[in-house]
C-alpha cells in the first residue's frame, strides 16, 4: 500500500475525499467517531468501502498513524477539526495549519478576537458565562437596545444560534445556549458567544489553501427566511459567478481572515456578512463545506474544494487556480412546521419530474417522524436544481407549491 492520507470523521462532505484520493491512486485511512446524536440528511454514515482501513478514535492514536507514515491528516467533518489538526502537527507538519491558535479556527469568539488582533474588520464579540458580563460589555461596546446574535462557542450547522431583536430579551437566548451542549463536543457549552449582529447579504466562500496562498473553490449565496420563530432556516442558496466588481473585496477579505486565523494548507468553509461597512466574517472552519456541496460544485464549476485538496497533495498545489462558473446550481431545503409525522409525502413525488432537478436528498415518507424545523440541522431535504437562471428558478416555485401542500401531523407532548 502506498503512503496514504487519514481522514479524520469522513461524513458529511467528507464522504468524498476518499473517492477523489483513489482515482489518483492515493489511498485513504478513516478514523471514526461514535456520532453524538441521530441526524438526518446526506453524508452521516461513513462509507466503508472507499478506505483500506477504519480506525476507531482511541487514546494514542498518534502513535498508531504514525506506522502508516501519511501524506497528511485532514478533517472530514466539523466533528473532526480539532484532532486533525493536532495530528497534522504531530505527524504531517508540511501540510499543518498553525499550531499557536487552532481554537481560532473552532471557537466563535476566539476567531473574532484573532482578526482584530490582526487588524482585519470583526464583529464586536464577548464570551461570557454570566448574564452580569454581558450586561457590563453591551454599555462598554455601545450596544445597548442593539439587535445581537448569540450562539454556542463551539457547534455547527446553525444550532441554537439565536437572534435577538432591537430591544428584544436576550436573557432568555443567553440562559438557553448556557444550559445545552455542543453538537460537536457533546460537552456542556458552559458559556455563551454574544455578537452584534451583521446585516447584509451573507456569502458562504469556499477556499482551499496552498503554503498560505488561497484560492477560490465555489462561491454560494445565501437566502435564509425566517420560520418557527427562527431566522436560522435556510429557504435555497445559489452558486453564483464571482464578478470582481461585486465580490472582490469578499475575497481579499476572506484571504486576510485565513491569514489571522493561521490556515496555510486545505479547505475552509467561511461565512461572511457583506454589510454596508464592507465584509465581516461569521464564521470560518478548516474543513470542506458540509453536505452535498462537493457534487453540486463540481456540476456548478466543473471542481470542487475535493478536487483541489487531490491535486495538492498529489501535485504539490492547485492545478487550475482560475474560478470557472458554468451553470446556475441551487439547492432548495425543505422545511417542516412541526415534529411530527409525515402524512401526505406523495404531494413532493412531482420533484421527481422537475426539468431542471440535480439531485435529491430527501427524507421524507409518510409515517416518518421529521423534525421541527429551526436550522440547516434540521431541515427535512434538499433538492438540487441545476440549468439556466431562470427555469431553475420556475422549478424553485413549482417545489414551494408542493411543499406548502406537506401535511405534518405535530407529534402530542406528553402530560405532565
Amino acid at each position: 500500500m502506498g503512503r496514504p492520507v487519514v481522514i479524520i470523521d469522513p461524513r458529511s462532505s467528507g464522504i468524498e475525499l476518499a473517492p477523489a484520493f483513489k482515482a489518483r491512486g492515493i489511498p485513504a485511512i478513516g478514523v471514526t467517531f461514535k456520532p453524538l446524536k441521530d441526524r438526518l440528511g446526506f453524508g452521516t454514515e461513513v462509507q466503508t468501502s472507499d478506505f483500506v482501513e477504519l480506525i476507531p478514535e482511541q487514546p494514542r492514536l498518534a502513535e498508531i498513524l504514525k506506522r502508516y507514515d501519511p501524506l497528511a491528516i485532514i478533517a472530514g467533518a466539523e466533528a473532526g477539526v480539532p484532532l486533525a489538526d493536532r495530528l497534522s502537527a504531530a505527524l504531517t507538519p508540511r501540510f499543518a495549519n498553525d499550531s499557536k491558535g487552532p481554537l481560532n479556527r473552532l471557537h466563535k469568539a476566539q476567531m473574532q478576537n484573532a482578526l482584530a488582533r490582526a487588524g482585519v474588520p470583526a464583529l464586536k464579540t464577548l464570551e461570557a458565562s454570566s448574564r452580569s458580563e454581558v450586561d457590563v460589555w453591551l454599555k462598554e461596546s455601545e450596544l445597548l437596545g442593539s439587535p445581537l446574535v448569540l450562539k454556542p462557542p463551539v457547534s455547527a450547522g446553525s444550532e441554537k444560534v439565536l437572534h435577538v431583536p432591537a430591544g428584544g430579551d436576550w436573557g432568555k437566548a443567553f440562559d438557553e445556549i448556557l444550559t445545552g451542549s455542543s453538537n460537536i463536543t457533546g460537552t456542556a457549552n458552559g458559556a455563551v458567544v454574544v455578537q452584534e449582529r451583521a446585516v447584509g447579504t451573507e456569502f458562504a466562500v469556499g477556499t482551499v489553501s496552498a503554503n498560505g496562498r488561497h484560492h477560490l473553490a465555489h462561491l454560494i449565496q445565501y437566502h435564509k427566511i425566517r420560520y418557527n420563530g427562527r431566522d436560522t432556516v435556510y429557504d435555497h442558496v445559489e452558486f453564483v459567478p464571482f464578478r470582481e466588481e461585486v465580490h472582490g473585496e469578499l475575497l481579499d477579505y476572506t484571504k486576510l481572515a485565513l491569514d489571522a486565523l493561521g490556515v496555510r494548507w486545505g479547505a475552509s468553509h467561511n461565512e461572511l456578512m457583506l454589510t454596508a461597512k464592507g465584509p465581516r466574517l461569521i464564521e470560518s472552519v478548516p474543513r470542506m463545506t458540509g453536505g452535498p456541496v462537493v457534487r453540486f460544485a463540481r456540476e456548478a464549476t466543473g471542481s470542487s474544494q475535493a478536487d483541489k485538496w487531490v491535486e495538492i497533495i498529489a501535485d504539490g498545489d492547485v492545478r487550475n487556480r482560475e474560478y470557472v462558473f458554468k451553470k446556475t446550481l441551487v439547492p432548495v431545503f425543505l422545511k417542516s412546521p412541526a415534529r411530527g409525522t409525515v402524512l401526505n409525502a406523495e404531494v413532493l413525488d412531482g420533484i421527481s419530474e422537475l426539468p431542471t432537478l440535480f439531485e435529491r436528498f430527501i427524507q421524507l415518507e409518510n409515517g416518518a417522524q421529521v423534525p421541527r424545523t429551526v436550522d440547516y440541522l434540521t431541515r427535512v431535504g434538499i433538492v438540487a436544481l441545476a440549468g439556466d437562471r431562470e427555469s431553475v428558478f420556475a422549478d424553485y416555485e413549482k417545489i414551494r407549491d408542493m411543499e406548502s401542500r406537506l401535511v405534518v401531523q405535530p407529534m402530542s407532548l406528553p402530560e405532565g
